[in-house]
């Protein structure tokens, strides 16, 4: 099994990469010494993230019309003429003088209520636009390779 580290690789060094193992077993060779030594290189996985642009989103307000039907009550003024039946004691002498003439016209002015239809734009909500960040776990699978160190025993003696 392979280590993975998920740190972070350090920017100012390059991961290294399957050529970099080519001739890596350095051989430390003391002539002195009875013994060898040799370092063994293997490649890691070294993870990083970079902050890409998926996607643009623009906001726009838009003017919905739409038809509403509000009921108003209105008033107006209406002439009524009322007529009274004269019993036998409301005689009117022939010599008395009513306030209108014979051919004359009363002139009043008769008023309504008219409808009048207004929009005003009044605020009604506020919306706000927020970006969340959301965190997943992604698997990722990768091949890395590694130095194997093979003992190679030659006699050197003569068999002859």
């Amino acid at each position: 099994m392979t280590d993975v580290d998920a740190t972070p690789y350090p920017e100012d060094r390059d991961p290294i990469d399957a050529t970099s193992l080519a001739g890596r077993a350095d051989r430390i060779l003391d002539p002195g010494a009875d013994d060898v030594a040799v370092t063994r290189s293997e490649e890691r996985l070294v993870v990083r993230t970079d902050t890409v642009p998926v996607r643009r989103v623009r906001i726009r307000k838009v003017i919905v019309s739409e038809e509403r039907t509000v009921t108003v009550t209105v008033r107006r003024e209406e002439l009524r003429v009322e007529e009274e039946p004269l019993d036998g004691t409301d005689v009117v002498d022939p010599g008395t003088v009513l306030p209108i003439g014979s051919g004359d016209a009363i002139e009043l002015v008769l008023h309504e209520e008219q409808v009048e239809v207004v929009t005003r734009v009044v605020p009604v909500e506020r919306v706000r636009v927020v970006t969340d960040v959301v965190t997943e776990q992604r698997s990722l699978t990768e091949t890395v390779g590694h130095e194997e160190v093979d003992v190679v025993d030659e006699d050197l003696t003569d068999r002859h």
